[in-house]
């Protein structure tokens, strides 16, 4: 009998940064062995505000064999013309993307060339005079590869938790 002792740890996890890329740059058999693609691929690489995140991965199945559904969704608060006409143009596609989910001690990718993720921004402007405008950005789709979580390695951890040298 295995036994889980389901102590809580002692640290925070909170997802700190999306990596977004093509879904050419991340082959179904390289994420199945767990390598990673070069940081340097992804197209998009985005900060996320603390607390802001909303993330969930449930198992469903289709006659007994299960699939995963990623549903991630994060705030784009830098809201300059230039980046909306972007994130419009470049980031609304659908089975187009893999993803790479970092925390501040482990990372996970979700999404491959086989069984790409999709994109949507949403326009969250409340007008409202509260100064907490944002776009949504949520990444969606399904897989058949379970998420797994890895360490986080120098490579992507300098991506995120680095200051930039002046």
């Amino acid at each position: 009998m295995q036994n889980f002792t389901n102590i809580p740890e002692n640290f925070i996890r909170e997802l700190r940064g999306i990596l977004v890329f093509d879904k050419s740059k991340v082959s179904y058999l390289n994420q199945l062995a767990g390598k990673f693609p070069n940081p340097e691929d992804a197209l998009y690489k985005y900060c996320v505000l603390p607390g802001d995140a909303s993330r969930s991965i449930p198992t469903e199945f289709i006659a007994g064999n299960p699939y995963y559904s990623p549903d991630i969704s994060m705030s784009l608060v830098d809201l300059t013309v230039a980046n909306r006409e972007q994130w419009y143009e470049e980031l609304n596609r659908f089975n187009h993307f893999a993803v790479i989910l970092v925390s501040n001690t482990e990372m996970m990718m979700l999404g491959n060339d086989r069984f790409p993720l999709s994109i949507t921004v949403s326009d969250s402007i409340s007008d409202d005079g509260s100064g907490s405008d944002s776009f949504t950005l949520r990444v969606f789709g399904e897989t058949i590869i379970a998420p797994v979580v890895y360490k986080i390695v120098p490579k992507f951890k300098v991506l995120f938790f680095i200051p930039p040298i002046l």
